[in-house]
């Protein structure tokens, strides 16, 4: 079963780049992920936090890509961002200072729960991107879009 992840907001960074995962969110990595986050770059100025079977998961479907320049080029960008974080006795992990400088992220961070990753924001990057979503369509316009796309939610998935 996938796991699915909730969102928090206003969590501190201390100086050496360690934050907190929420108790619910350490909750849901399963064994296999070894309590462990792979941390890479994201989109939108975010970076991801796959625990680390998923990671594996996602990198073997890359890896499945055909070989083109521009797929080389993605893997490189993807994996060459890529660090290994272990959720330590205190519940916190670590971001690099080059992952940190890469998404802008300072002394407060954002945790956006996206399926079987996690976004990492700057609070203020996170907040800009809220308000544009808003502007550019409504939620309830979003939603009915993917429902329709996917055929609505199944009992059971």
């Amino acid at each position: 079963m996938s796991m699915l992840f909730s969102s928090f907001e206003n969590i501190s960074i201390d100086d050496k780049g360690r934050f907190s995962i929420p108790a619910s969110l350490r909750a849901a990595l399963s064994p296999e992920a070894d309590s462990s986050f792979m941390i890479v770059r994201g989109t939108e100025g975010c970076l991801f936090a796959y625990p680390k079977d998923e990671w594996i998961k996602f990198f073997r479907a890359l890896r499945r890509l055909p070989v083109t320049a521009e797929n080389t080029r993605l893997r490189r960008r993807i994996t060459g961002s890529l660090k290994e974080t272990k959720v330590d006795g205190q519940g916190r992990v670590t971001l690099t200072a080059d992952l940190k400088t890469l998404a802008g992220i300072g002394n407060e961070i954002v945790i956006v729960g996206d399926g079987e990753k996690l976004e990492l924001w700057n609070a203020d990057t996170w907040r800009a991107r809220k308000a544009k979503d808003e502007e550019s369509a409504t939620y309830e316009t979003d939603f009915y879009r993917a429902m329709g796309e996917i055929g609505g939610l199944a009992d059971g998935e």
